[in-house]
């Protein structure tokens, strides 16, 4: 009886779990998708400006025209290993991280900092360049560069 038990209580946490990984636990709005935080009493400007050294203080290369930026960095050695394997990063080939990032207007002085990463093979390269969207669920240091700008304009 206690088997039976234990196998009904298993399944049921199972069927939870798999609920809350379909469903997703996250604090901004589905339209933000990946990573994003929301500013009040700044512009699209200031919010650019901030953006711009927050990724550049973490390496990251790139910038404006606002409201839509991108930035990029060369990704380690792990990652190009994995991205374009022994032959070719042996040759020089690099993986790059590219973020890209938006400022969206939300009404009044309320605006919405959003961004998406790509791990980027073949980088430079006009026929073999692609871009890899990462999923959701490596979006926690992107979401602490935005957190990061956030709270440099006291937000």
């Amino acid at each position: 009886m206690s088997s039976k038990l234990f196998s009904a209580s298993a399944c049921a946490l199972a069927a939870s779990l798999l609920a809350l990984a379909l469903t997703g636990c996250s604090t901004h709005p589905a339209s933000a998708g990946f990573a994003s935080v929301t500013i009040n009493g700044h512009s699209d400007f200031d919010i650019a400006q901030t953006t711009v050294r927050v990724f550049q203080a973490d390496g990251y290369a790139g910038g404006p025209p606002a409201p839509r930026m991108t930035f990029q960095r060369e990704g380690s050695a792990m990652q190009s290993l994995a991205y374009e394997g022994v032959v070719n990063t042996h040759a020089g080939a690099a993986t790059l991280n590219r973020v890209k990032t938006e400022i969206v207007p939300l009404g009044g002085e309320s605006y919405r900092l959003q961004c998406q990463a790509y791990v980027v093979s073949g980088a430079g390269d006009a026929f073999f360049e692609e871009e890899k969207r990462l999923s959701n669920m490596r979006s926690a240091p992107y979401q602490m560069l935005l957190n990061k700008v956030a709270s440099q304009l006291g937000n």
